[in-house]
Order: C-alpha cells, then sequence, then structure tokens
C-alpha cells in the first residue's frame, strides 16, 4: 500500500513512522513533512487540498491519513471523498467541533454533554460586562483555530478583560478572535482521552497525560504542548466507562441523529473530572478532530494493532470488528523548544512569544536507539545540519517499565541535544 499523511509536525512525524511500520505498507508519502521527517518518509511539496487530491489521484495513494485540523476544517477530507479518494478524518461540517468553541459547546449544552458554565460574545464590551457579572474564575477561548494557544486562564477580573481585550481587539490569534466562549474555570483532573469512531462505533485508546503549560509547576502561558506521557496513572476500566457513556457516545451519536453529521476518524475530548458527591464528573473542556500533539507521540508507540487495518475498518464502517492491542509499558515524551535567545534588537522570550529560528541543532544523532526522535520545526542547511524553524523543534520519545525509568531515559537522552536558547520541561511524568 501506498500511504499519504498530511501534516508537518511532530504529531505527523510519529503517524508516518507508525505507518511505515506496518508490513502492508511499501511506501509513505508526506504533505508537506520537515527535515526529520524526510528520513522517515518521502516528503512532497504540496501546500492545497486541490494539490494533494492530485497527487494522490497521480500516485494512486491507497490512503490518506491527516494530522493537523486546518486542512480538515479547509474541507480536506470533503474533496478527496468526492473524487472517492480513501482519507482518514472528518469532514468540513464535523470539523465545526474543533474550529468553531462557541459553536462546539452549545452542541454539547444542546445535547446534555456536561460542559462547564459558559456564554459566548462577538461584542468585547458585552463580553466583559459578563465577566464582571458571574463573580468566578474564568477562561476565555478564542472560537477559531489557534494551534492549541487561544484558552487565556485568567485568575481575576482584571486578567479576564485583558484577556478578551488581547483576543478580540489586538487580535493576538488573528480572526479566531472574532468571538469567545467565556467559561467558569472548573479544578479537577485533566485528561486528554481519545477514540477511533466510524461514526457509529466508538473506540477508546490508551490516555495520555499531556502538558499544556510552557513552564514548570504548570507555570506560564499555554503551549501546544511541552511533554506528555501514557499510560495515564488514574484512569481506569470504571472511568473509561463513565467518559465513553456520559461524552464519547452521547456526542457522536447526538451530532449524527441531532446535526446530521457522521464523525469519522478520530475523536479528542480534553477533559476536566470533577468529583461531585463522590461521582466523577466529566466535563468537556474542548474537542479537537484528530491526534493530540504531543498525545500522539506517546499513544501511537504503545499501538501493536496495524494502523492500516484500523484505518481501513473506520472508512468500511467495520470498526466493531477491531479490538486495538496496546503495549502496557511507559512512552514519555520531552519536547524542544525554542527558548530566550538575544537578537539584534532584544532578547527573543522563548516559545510561545517570538522566537529565533535557523539555529543549528547537535547531539540529535547521539540519541539512543531504543528511543524515538520526532521532529516538529526543523529544516537542513545548506552544510546538511539540523536547524530550527518553530516554536516546538523535536521531541524524545523513551520507554520504561515503569514511568519513572521511563522519564529517566527521556531526560538522560535530552541531554545530548544542544541548541541556542534550548528549553524544555525537566517536570514531565513527575508525578
Amino acid at each position: 500500500m501506498k500511504i499519504l499523511v498530511v501534516g508537518s509536525g511532530g504529531r505527523d512525524h510519529a503517524i508516518a513512522w507508525k505507518f511505515r511500520t506496518s508490513p502492508r505498507v511499501s511506501r509513505v508519502y508526506v504533505a508537506h513533512g520537515n527535515a526529520g521527517i524526510a528520513g522517515t518518509a518521502e516528503c512532497v511539496n504540496l501546500k492545497t487540498i486541490e494539490e494533494m487530491a492530485d497527487f494522490a489521484e497521480k500516485e494512486r495513494i491507497d490512503l490518506t491519513f491527516v494530522g493537523p485540523e486546518r486542512p480538515l476544517s479547509a474541507g480536506i477530507a470533503d474533496l478527496f471523498r468526492s473524487r472517492g479518494l480513501p482519507i482518514i478524518g472528518p469532514d468540513r461540517k464535523a470539523s465545526r467541533l474543533e474550529s468553531s468553541k462557541c459553536d462546539a459547546k452549545v452542541m454539547m449544552r444542546e445535547l446534555g454533554i456536561p460542559v462547564p458554565e459558559f456564554e459566548n460574545f462577538s461584542d468585547p464590551d458585552k463580553a466583559r460586562d459578563y465577566i464582571r457579572s458571574v463573580g468566578y474564575p474564568v477562561v476565555v477561548k478564542a472560537d477559531g483555530l489557534a494551534a492549541g494557544k487561544g484558552s487565556l486562564v485568567c485568575e481575576s477580573v482584571e486578567q479576564a478583560e485583558e484577556a478578551v481585550r488581547q483576543i478580540m481587539e489586538e487580535r493576538i490569534f488573528g480572526d479566531a478572535g472574532q468571538r469567545v466562549d467565556i467559561e467558569k474555570r472548573l479544578y479537577g483532573r485533566e485528561l486528554s482521552f481519545f477514540c477511533f469512531t466510524d461514526g457509529y462505533t466508538i473506540v477508546p485508546m490508551v490516555a495520555a497525560q499531556d502538558y499544556k503549560r510552557a513552564r514548570e509547576n504548570d507555570q506560564g502561558k499555554n503551549t501546544g504542548g511541552m511533554g506528555a506521557y501514557s499510560p495515564h496513572p488514574w484512569l481506569n476500566d470504571s472511568l473509561v466507562e463513565t467518559i465513553m457513556s456520559k461524552v464519547a457516545e452521547p456526542l457522536i451519536n447526538g451530532v449524527r441523529e441531532k446535526y446530521d453529521i457522521l464523525y469519522r476518524g478520530i475523536l479528542y475530548l480534553g477533559l476536566m473530572l470533577v468529583e461531585r458527591e463522590k461521582e466523577i464528573i466529566p466535563y468537556v473542556l474542548e474537542i479537537n478532530i484528530r491526534l493530540g500533539d504531543p498525545e500522539a507521540q506517546v499513544i501511537l508507540p504503545r499501538l501493536r494493532t496495524d494502523l492500516v487495518d484500523i484505518s481501513e475498518a473506520i472508512l468500511a464502517g467495520e470498526l466493531k470488528s477491531i479490538q486495538p492491542k496496546w503495549d502496557p509499558d511507559y512512552r514519555v515524551c520531552l519536547i524542544a523548544t525554542s527558548g530566550m535567545t538575544k537578537g539584534k534588537r532584544g532578547w527573543y522570550k522563548g516559545y510561545p512569544d517570538r522566537y529565533k529560528i535557523g539555529l543549528p541543532i547537535e547531539g540529535v544523532d547521539r540519541i539512543d536507539q531504543n528511543c524515538l526522535v520526532f521532529h516538529s520545526g526543523t529544516e537542513m542547511d545548506s552544510s546538511g545540519r539540523f536547524v530550527t524553524t518553530g516554536g516546538r523543534v523535536l521531541c524524545i520519545v523513551s520507554s520504561g517499565s515503569t514511568l519513572r525509568e521511563a522519564r529517566e531515559t527521556a531526560l538522560s537522552e535530552m541531554e545530548k541535544v544542544s541548541f541556542e536558547g534550548i528549553y524544555y520541561r525537566k517536570d514531565i511524568g513527575l508525578e
């Protein structure tokens, strides 16, 4: 089989790597990839969804798997299916569950799915009036796609008002800030929960613990993710059943029956688990329409079942015939980011703020071969060296029979990597 993976980040590198492990796959292409991905698959310079569909037709691609949310929101699945090209990912209509936080919250409230108290606003003055009226801490979220950074967690009324100003008036997330979702800040245990679905059958994956904040001890701004580990320490069968019965099943069945949305592909639920009167309530903080980054980097290495078999079952509407098998060992992902560096006009604060690019990366070739290295923001310079091109640069994924063992391995291997301003959280997996 020939596979096309759409994406250019660490998650997409992990997806391409996973397909390469399949005995059924002869060739993997990635559009458009990066320098690290080029060591795993053949990168092709395709930027638009039309170019990708043309390529899939010309090369007779047997299966396309979409990593990021933007091409899905742009309708890549609709385009491919209109041409009879097999593709994994929800269509444009289903993609609204991620591309509009406001619409998604309204749908879930109407379906009776637990969500924080919220209101949506397109007028910044009305948003500020609401913040002053509620009397509790809130989270202010840009409605549209913001690369995982569009949620501003606020401690006070003043912080929340400033968040509205930045998102809606300063437009720090661009057009994603035309509307905001303002929701009550919940306190509990966060969980990233993933499922495969063909629109009828929903099959849970193993879960991962993600770390969104830029600094250790969960301080600093939200990022696209600074690291992750799997399996999750306190997710048991009972809790899986609670999440499936209260969230995943009502969502997939509800959007199909009420909104005529057949959701096929990957479902990612960002949950806050709150204990109320000895009952755990899984509140949905966000829905994503694809694998997470960096959760994919710790989940896919644990998947023993062929991803081709799972993908074909989704396409055929036969997911009920699949029971994925998982490696019980721990995986820990540490992400090296572009940190603070000095420029000609002062200091770059580093990811998720401004950062310098084009910095030579050393030591990747010295990483133990028992670890996996997935690239997010790298390219090759004229001398054949990896250099940085993004805020998240690369990640190391280690394994171990215990979380501590996997964590210590990841930290020791990351010490071999260097570039100016390198920063990574050293508390990933320190539970």
